[in-house]
């Protein structure tokens, strides 16, 4: 469950950042007597693509740096150590 919610975190990261910044720009935007950014003409499709390249870089990262040996037998996961 912790892989998934990380995955998930690094995914919505960028997501999450654009929101914060298209909301601090309406508000700029508001406050100056400007019309608001429309959130239909937002950038959702780089912040979407920038989640999974991060997503995709993070599952070859961890499979780059977990340490592999051909010579251990396997031993699949348990609750009794």
């Amino acid at each position: 469950m912790r892989v998934v919610i990380q995955q998930l975190a690094i995914f919505l990261l960028p997501i999450l950042l654009y929101a914060a910044y298209l909301l601090w720009r309406r508000r700029r935007a508001r406050l100056a007597g400007d019309p608001e950014p429309p959130f239909e003409h937002s950038h959702w499709y780089w912040a979407v693509v920038a989640g999974l390249v991060l997503t995709i870089a993070t599952f070859f990262l961890f499979e780059a740096l977990t340490e592999h040996s051909p010579n251990v037998p396997f031993r699949p996961p348990s609750l009794n150590r």
